[in-house]
């Protein structure tokens, strides 16, 4: 089943999914979800706190996340995010869907391997395997192609010639790697 903006009634940007992700791991407050998210995708991308709070309050509406106070003797309660059985079902069927336009795969794809990596070891090699099928679709695509939407013919083919060997080296790379990136994640990495 392929993921859609319908489907779970997220956007295409997964900053709700790398939520989820750390969530079902361990119920976490805000400040240290965002710490969560750039200690270990810190490298895809940066969440501002605003954003953290408006992608959780937007899960919580879903019905994906619920939250409960956590009292402190050291200050103020802390509000704690859970998540549900919607919210980790939701997670799930994400993250085990390959992407289908390069645009997503810097991002999306390389979160997916980051989850499942650290907590569904056994469902990366079915991930890669449906990405590589997925690159196939892509590249036969591509090839189809003849026109990109410009009226210059030689600008037409160098996008596509650009397009096609971006899906290609991305494919080389991602077969070359699929048993290095299958294998257990280390506790020192």
């Amino acid at each position: 089943m392929e993921y859609s903006e319908s489907r779970h009634g997220m956007r295409g940007f997964p900053v709700e999914f790398a939520a989820l992700g750390f969530l079902i791991n361990e119920p976490l407050h805000g400040y240290a979800l965002r710490a969560r998210i750039a200690e270990g995708l810190g490298p895809l991308w940066q969440v501002a706190s605003s954003q953290l709070y408006q992608v959780l309050h937007r899960l919580e509406e879903r019905g994906y996340v619920r939250r409960s106070s956590e009292a402190h003797s050291a200050g103020p309660s802390k509000t704690v995010y859970h998540t549900t059985a919607d919210g980790s079902k939701a997670f799930w069927s994400w993250a085990q869907e390959p992407v289908h336009t390069m645009r997503t795969v810097r991002v999306e794809f390389a979160a997916k391997l980051y989850f499942l990596r650290r907590l569904r070891r056994e469902a990366v090699g079915p991930l890669i395997d449906g990405q590589l099928a997925a690159l196939e679709t892509m590249e036969d695509r591509l090839t189809s192609e003849r026109k990109k939407g410009s009226d210059d013919s030689t600008l037409n083919a160098a996008w596509l010639a650009l397009q096609t060997a971006t899906v290609i080296n991305f494919y080389r790379w991602l077969a070359a790697h699929r048993t290095q990136l299958s294998t257990p994640k280390e506790n020192n990495e």
